[in-house]
């Protein structure tokens, strides 16, 4: 039996639980008292030994209610419904893809050249796109320890703090620059070998 969640599997545990000791007490058979020498006695004591080997001991009650425990620990992961479930592999095909829609963005407006009057507006879009992507991304574990996250982070946080302190139409320094360029390509490398 798959069950959703953990929590659904110790609530059916737990019910199996109550019910078998339920079950257990009240198949307990009244004491039986024998008054020696009456013929009434050999009857009550053999009435009672065979209703004793029909109904479940206490032992036999916990044997099944561990064995149902046991049964129920190891429960099979359920499968994906509406996307859950899927072992992160959405997560991760929808990261690639925004990844690589934002390091192509982020090109775009390196290779705008200076003077030009649609960088401000290239600028501010992009800053939107990092600031959903860091947002998106920074605290999934599926994918914060790619290497491709590494670079990519490293990449945009250097680029939109340089537009924060200086602004969007600011020369980014050569040395910054390169870093940048080199720190894209390989996001864009990992990405592409899906790391």
């Amino acid at each position: 039996i798959a069950f959703s969640d953990q929590n659904s599997a110790m609530t059916t545990i737990q019910r199996t639980i109550v019910s078998a000791s339920a079950s257990a007490r009240a198949s307990r058979p009244a004491p039986v008292r024998a008054v020696r020498g009456s013929a009434r006695s050999s009857v009550v004591v053999a009435a009672a030994c065979q209703t004793d080997q029909n109904q479940s001991s206490r032992r036999q009650a916990m044997g099944a209610i561990f064995a149902g425990a046991v049964t129920f620990s190891q429960v099979a992961p359920a499968s994906a419904f509406l996307g859950l479930g899927d072992n992160g592999e959405a997560t991760k095909a929808k990261y690639e893809t925004e990844t690589e829609a934002v390091l192509g963005k982020v090109k775009t407006v390196l290779a705008i050249p200076r003077g030009d009057d649609s960088i401000d507006d290239a600028v501010k879009d992009l800053r939107k796109d990092i600031n959903s992507w860091v947002a998106t991304y920074r605290r999934e574990p599926l994918v914060s320890g790619r290497p491709s996250f590494g670079n990519t982070y490293s990449a945009l946080n250097a680029l939109a703090g340089h537009y924060n302190n200086f602004g969007p139409s600011a020369p980014i320094p050569k040395k910054r620059l390169e870093r940048l360029k080199k720190e894209l390509d390989d996001a864009t490398l990992f990405v592409s070998r899906h790391r």
